[in-house]
């Protein structure tokens, strides 16, 4: 057997050292993937992450890839690094948080109350938004021209929008005259198409129009039996039926009207009676067709009889729902509600699990903002409303949680159910449910990163949900500037001889140099 000289032991170290050196980018960093040659450049990657697509069938995904504002790739990490990569160092690890669809607010003031009230600049309205991670905002009910419409147009055109816009100009004011008469303003639709481009921040799909009374000087909702005397001078209403905007022929010439211009009419209609007669007007318009094109919608809903419901599900109707209940106030209602209307009362809740299509309504204006209040069911905050749709619990003024009796928590909607509404639902509302409202490819790369999980976290901890990052159109218009996400993977294709090596091998061979001279100079001695 041939005696191992010191030459021979040297020259072995120095080839394990070689050899361990370009083995240690594939065992080494378990967070480095090897780039094929044909690897993709795009403009941002997320790894590691929880992603909760929201498609038809609710596929859970790790990593996602988008380039040029849309979707091009989900799957695993593996799959996504191996043909993928970014060159800008925004290829990110998510240390497997959770990534939903950017949340839609089907019905909201948030935009048309900045500009009204004045509450809020434009950039910091949205800024606000994107913080509590909107991405899209479906505006019911937008009046002025020159105070309200012309303003964002203009936003639209010098690129001021940071998220997407939806309006409903209006048809007539949300309020009555002296003489308890209707008044019709006719916003947009006499003038003007709808705009409808997918590729606009700013569209107006449709048109607002009140049908029934809310309280005070706007009369109560239209009720098919009559409120009591306490009602009425608790609510401060003159008719003891409410207050119905429009007869039934009236309505349905208005309907028709607009329906026939192409735009979707959004219905203001609380009371039961208001809803059918909204549901007679929108019949009359389609004239035999279902609402699947139109996408005609009745908003807020509060008082919805079962054959009413019945007529929606044939029609094929859409409807808001308020995401948080003032169970708060559930005594004060069995006070005053017979049986018929507290069943009326949450019917809504029902719509969901029957396969309407139902949307989160937070009806957001400024004047009830305040980050620390969490009793106003008009809150900002949308995973206050997705807790509330979850368990219909609330929170008082006085920070005091309060439990469903078994009346308000008869109907119950799931997290995933809640997650649709908060997305899907609402795209599926402005005709653009092929473009937004879940994560899939080929869809605009809105989505938000979560502090937990909404399927798998606590229902009495959904509430406690933050936003850490926003996008829209496939850019970060939010972070939290107090969190840094790491950056894992390589920027770019790896191949050829890992040349940081080098960085390895010289000074190890040196080593090697070293300790054998010092050893035959000891030798030699």
């Amino acid at each position: 057997m041939k005696k191992l000289t010191k030459q021979n032991i040297n020259a072995i170290i120095i080839q394990i050292l070689i050899i361990s050196s370009l083995l240690y980018p594939l065992i080494g960093n378990k967070n480095k993937s090897q780039v094929t040659a044909d690897s993709v450049i795009v403009d941002y990657i997320f790894v590691n992450s929880n992603i909760i697509s929201v498609d038809e069938t609710n596929t859970i995904h790790e990593a996602i890839a988008i380039k040029n504002g849309e979707i091009i790739a989900l799957g695993t990490t593996e799959e996504i690094v191996v043909n993928y990569h970014t060159d800008n160092e925004t290829t990110y690890d998510l240390e497997g948080r959770t990534i939903m669809p950017g949340i839609i607010d089907g019905h909201t003031h948030l935009m048309w109350s900045m500009l009204y009230g004045g509450f809020e600049t434009l950039i910091g309205a949205q800024q606000i938004a994107l913080a509590f991670g909107y991405t899209t905002l479906n505006e019911k009910g937008v009046d002025g021209w020159d105070r309200d419409i012309q303003p964002l147009l203009d936003a639209e055109a010098n690129n001021e929008l940071l998220l997407r816009v939806n309006i409903f100009p209006i048809h007539n004011l949300a309020f009555l005259d002296e003489n308890n008469e209707t008044i019709v303003v006719e916003r947009w639709y006499p003038d003007f198409d709808p705009i409808l481009g997918h590729d606009h921040m700013l569209r107006v799909p449709g048109i607002k129009i009140y049908a029934d009374g809310a309280y005070g000087n706007r009369g109560l909702p239209a009720m098919s039996t009559p409120y009591s005397q306490e009602m009425l001078d608790a609510w401060g209403g003159r008719d003891p039926y409410g207050e119905l905007y429009f007869n039934q022929s009236v309505l349905n010439e208005t309907v028709k009207t607009i329906h026939d211009k192409g735009f979707i009419c959004a219905f203001h209609s609380m009371g039961d009676r208001s809803t059918e007669t909204v549901l007679n007007a929108i019949e009359y318009a389609l004239d035999g067709a279902t609402n699947d094109d139109a996408r005609h919608q009745i908003e807020h809903n509060s008082f919805i009889r079962e054959d009413l419901i019945t007529k929606a599900i044939s029609l094929n109707t859409i409807h808001s729902v308020r995401g948080y209940f003032p169970t708060y106030w559930q005594k004060e209602y069995e006070e005053l509600f017979d049986d018929d209307w507290e069943e009326w009362y949450v019917n809504r809740y029902s719509l969901p699990g029957l396969g309407i299509h139902s949307y989160l309504e937070t009806d957001f204006t400024w004047n009830v903002y305040d980050d620390d209040d969490l009793s106003s069911s008009r809150n900002i905050k949308p995973f206050l409303h997705m807790w509330g749709l979850v368990t219909r619990k609330a929170i008082d003024v006085n920070g005091t949680i309060h439990e469903p009796d078994p009346w308000i928590a008869e109907h119950e909607i799931s997290v995933v159910q809640a997650l649709r509404m908060m997305t899907n639902e609402g795209a599926y509302a402005v005709k653009q449910e092929d473009y937004l409202g879940s994560l899939e490819v080929g869809k605009y790369a809105d989505l938000i990163v979560l502090t937990a999980d909404p399927l798998t976290i606590d229902e009495d901890d959904i509430k406690d949900i933050e936003v850490m990052l926003t996008m829209v159109n496939g850019k970060i218009e939010y972070k939290w500037a107090s969190h840094t996400f790491p950056l894992p993977y390589s920027t770019g294709p790896q191949l050829g001889f890992p040349l940081w090596s080098v960085f390895f091998i010289v000074p190890s061979i040196g080593i090697i140099i070293i300790i054998s001279r010092k050893k035959n100079n000891k030798t030699n001695s």
